[in-house]
């Protein structure tokens, strides 16, 4: 009885053998980062008509238009950017970061107020 159970297995591994080994040569697809995307800067500006009698339009339109925007990647761009110091006062945030060169580039948040929107 061993031996039949040894030629069953060997049966299957044999079988499913080369279904493993064109699994394993076949590589994964590489992900590729967009170059745009389309975001809306501010989706919580937002309002309804009643809201919007009361306390008027402003550039609701304009802020929760979707835009297609640039990707930067921050590990290609100018030789790779690396964090130096966050930073911000009582209306924004902001991100101070270099190049390998020691360019420096400070990001900012668009959007402006006490408390960033989840």
């Amino acid at each position: 009885m061993p031996q039949a159970r040894f030629s069953r297995v060997f049966v299957v591994t044999a079988l499913l053998a080369p279904l493993a080994a064109s699994a394993v040569c076949q590589a994964p697809p590489a992900t590729v980062p967009p170059d745009s995307v389309e975001v809306v800067a501010g989706k919580h500006y937002g309002a309804g008509g009643f809201h919007r009698l009361l306390f008027g339009s402003g550039y609701r339109d304009l802020w929760t238009m979707p835009i297609r925007v640039e990707v930067l990647d921050l590990r290609t761009f100018g030789g790779g950017l690396r964090p130096l110091k966050k930073g911000g006062g009582f209306q924004t945030k902001s991100l101070r970061l270099a190049t390998q060169d020691h360019v420096e580039y400070v990001f900012r948040s668009v959007d402006k107020g006490g408390s960033v929107p989840p």
